[in-house]
Formats: C-alpha cells, sequence, structure tokens
C-alpha cells in the first residue's frame, strides 16, 4: 500500500522505537520518497521520538488508512 502526504493512518504494527504506538492515529507527513520507503507520521503522540524529531517513521506494512 502507498501513502501519500495529509493520509489519515492508524498503527497497527511497530518495531522497539514505537514501542506503545499500536492503535493510534496520526497524519502522513512522506509517504517515502524522501526517507528512502519509511513513512512519516505525526500526531501520534508528542513524547519522546515525536518531539524530537517531529514525526515518527513506520514501515508501510505498519500503518493502514484509517
Amino acid at each position: 500500500m502507498s501513502y501519500r502526504k495529509g493520509d489519515l493512518v492508524i498503527v497497527v504494527a511497530a518495531g522497539p522505537e514505537n514501542e506503545g504506538t499500536v492503535g493510534k492515529m496520526g497524519v502522513v507527513v512522506d509517504g517515502g520518497a524522501l526517507s528512502g520507503g519509511d513513512v512519516s507520521v505525526r500526531g501520534i503522540d508528542a513524547w519522546p521520538v515525536e518531539a524530537i524529531k517531529g514525526y515518527r517513521s513506520y514501515t508501510p506494512n505498519q500503518l493502514r488508512k484509517a
């Protein structure tokens, strides 16, 4: 599945760097073109990764459209 900027997504799986985000919703800020395939999502939570980087990265199979 492909994602585009502005898509509303739900996290369905997460690696250790995104632990605790499964089931949360966010907005795609980059569908993978700029980040080598990872989808950049913001609005998941405010701490700690998103507060520092401004977004969280997921592989496309870790997300689904809301």
